[in-house]
């Protein structure tokens, strides 16, 4: 019999033993069943779960929470990413990335852990997701693009003569602006494309299971949509750079380097306009 078909009420989990991980995520796809394991072995066996899963041992008092914290990351990972993770790279990527010095938090601290991780991943501005996701994102879709040969396309943007727009205006009306474009920006592309701030002014999307094609008439509606909207009574324009990657690219960054090329001549042909490579 396949292990992972057991029951859980025929396992016996000993003191201190380790947790197989199968049954760990068990219990991280279903709550009322690691419930009906805390009250046979009491809220300490949150720290057996956490100590299987990272090698880690925490306190009791934190112990809850920091499941329930590994559980909601994971949860927003499979968001950005499109596909599950995994229960292990979830608690990982949250004890590497958000939790330094959280032992020494008091309950209170511990609950605002969810805003500080929100406020690593998403951009205020723009409410887009920052660069770090980003970069991890691209590698991974770009791996899937060297072994499936699945299309992958890169949109570049830049606001057009935007430093103009804020010594003109004032900081101030710079950021709704941001704020604005990144609305319309998310308005306009499709659901599973992930669009990021890749600095200052320059915007990025990734565009997965998508071919050269379709991500050029994606990138016209961006540039139209956001020439078409009314930023507090005055109009923005933006430059968009498209690639995508083919079997003569290699790396992640080649990609990126094409789609910069692409944005860097549609701004010098004139702006406002969408140059593909």
């Amino acid at each position: 019999m396949n292990e992972s078909n057991i029951s859980l009420d025929l396992i016996k989990i000993q003191d201190n033993s380790t947790i197989p991980y199968h049954i760990l995520i068990r219990f991280a796809d279903d709550a009322s069943l690691l419930e009906t394991y805390i009250e046979r072995y009491g809220v300490k066996f949150y720290q057996q779960c956490i100590f299987s899963l990272t090698h880690i041992s925490i306190s009791e008092h934190f112990s809850k929470k920091m499941w329930s914290k590994f559980i909601n990351h994971r949860v927003k990972l499979n968001s950005i990413l499109k596909r599950d993770v995994g229960l292990k790279v979830a608690a990982m990527d949250y004890l590497e990335n958000f939790s330094e010095g959280l032992y020494n938090m008091t309950s209170f601290e511990v609950d605002k852990v969810d805003d500080i991780v929100d406020a690593a991943i998403i951009d205020k501005l723009t409410s887009l997701y920052v660069r770090r996701i980003f970069d991890v994102i691209l590698d991974i879709e770009f791996q899937l693009f060297l072994r499936n040969s699945s299309p992958l396309s890169l949109m570049m943007i830049d606001i057009d003569n935007f430093k103009h727009f804020n010594d003109t205006y004032g900081h101030q009306e710079g950021d709704e602006a941001l704020k604005i474009i990144g609305k319309v920006l998310l308005h306009s592309i499709r659901s599973y494309d992930t669009a990021c701030r890749y600095g200052g002014e320059e915007l990025i999307v990734i565009m997965p299971q998508t071919n050269l094609d379709t991500a050029v008439s994606i990138a016209k509606r961006v540039c139209k949509n956001i020439a078409d909207t009314d930023i507090n009574g005055k109009t923005i324009t933006v430059s968009i750079g498209v690639s995508e990657a083919t079997e003569s690219i290699v790396y992640p960054a080649e990609l990126l380097k094409h789609t910069d090329d692409a944005l860097y001549e549609a701004k010098s042909k004139g702006k406002n306009q969408v140059v593909y490579i």
